[in-house]
């Protein structure tokens, strides 16, 4: 599906739907990141929702808290990327300086998708980390992994089902994005339509009763990190147990919760949330409750 080239820039931003839009600040998506309760927002935007916060930011559209910084959700900022060229441009020269200036953070770098076989690439991005199959109903973890609802385990995810991932998720059972479907629905309504028909034949419930946005709460008794995240799974801040990159030279660190940790994350990435430079041998130490206050 071609950009809309050929439009004022103002005049593709009012082009942008209600779904692909941040919802903490009402602006066109940029660099999105979906929460366990299924709200898409600005990594920038929801960024500064956590730095603001005295304990757990709440959810602009729920209430309820958000507990992970989640990683850009990949499919739905590609095709941002690629349908609104000129507005994903000018929200990158607002939030990109924004966060640097205000934080001192980078915005994640990620891969952009091949202009040739656009469509192709995205739908292999599209793709449930459990069935294998088109995501349907699509929830997001905090991970930027996609699962269909129905995909959902009762009691939610211990562990990324992406085993290139691997992280830590606490059960996460998140809810339906509405952001992520609406992309799909517009991009790739046959696809989306036959999917739902498989669905059907085979007797599955395909509303996922599962997924209902919940996650294991930690003891209120564990320590706690203030400010500091996971750089695996982005629960934000660490409680119970930290673990830090002893050799990182970068400012921000490298940190993981202890089930993370023991998972070993920090064998299987070259890099954080933040862009961080380090290798998967570097020496990773737990950190003392002093360590970070």
């Amino acid at each position: 599906m071609a950009g809309k080239a050929g439009k004022a820039d103002g005049d593709v931003v009012r082009d942008v739907p209600q779904e692909l839009r941040c919802a903490a600040t009402g602006k066109p998506l940029y660099m999105p990141v979906v929460t366990t309760q299924g709200v898409a927002y600005s990594y920038s935007a929801l960024f500064e929702m956590f730095m603001a916060a005295r304990a757990l930011p709440t959810c602009k559209v729920t209430g309820e808290p958000i507990a992970f910084f989640p990683s850009v959700c990949l499919p739905l900022h590609h095709h941002l990327m690629e349908q609104y060229k000129g507005v994903m441009r000018g929200r990158r020269q607002q939030d990109e300086p924004d966060l640097a200036e205000r934080f001192g953070f980078p915005m994640p770098m990620v891969e952009e998708l091949p202009e040739k076989n656009f469509d192709e690439a995205l739908l292999e991005e599209l793709e449930c980390v459990v069935s294998r199959e088109l995501v349907y109903e699509p929830c997001v973890l905090s991970s930027g992994s996609i699962v269909s609802a129905y995909c959902v385990p009762e009691g939610g995810f211990l562990k990324d089902p992406n085993r290139t991932v691997g992280c830590a998720l606490y059960g996460q059972a998140p809810r339906k994005s509405m952001a992520v479907e609406a992309m799909i629905k517009a991009r790739f309504p046959q696809h989306y339509t036959e999917r739902a028909l498989e669905l059907a034949k085979e007797g599955i419930q395909s509303a996922g009763k599962h997924a209902k946005g919940t996650w294991n709460e930690l003891s209120p008794a564990l320590h706690i990190f203030w400010g500091l995240g996971c750089d695996g799974c982005g629960l934000w801040p660490i409680r119970g147990s930290a673990w830090e990159d002893a050799d990182c030279q970068d400012r921000v660190g490298f940190h993981l919760c202890d089930q993370c940790y023991q998972l070993g994350f920090h064998r299987r990435v070259v890099t954080g949330k933040f862009n961080q430079t380090r290798m998967p041998n570097c020496r990773m130490v737990q950190m003392a409750e002093s360590d970070f206050m």
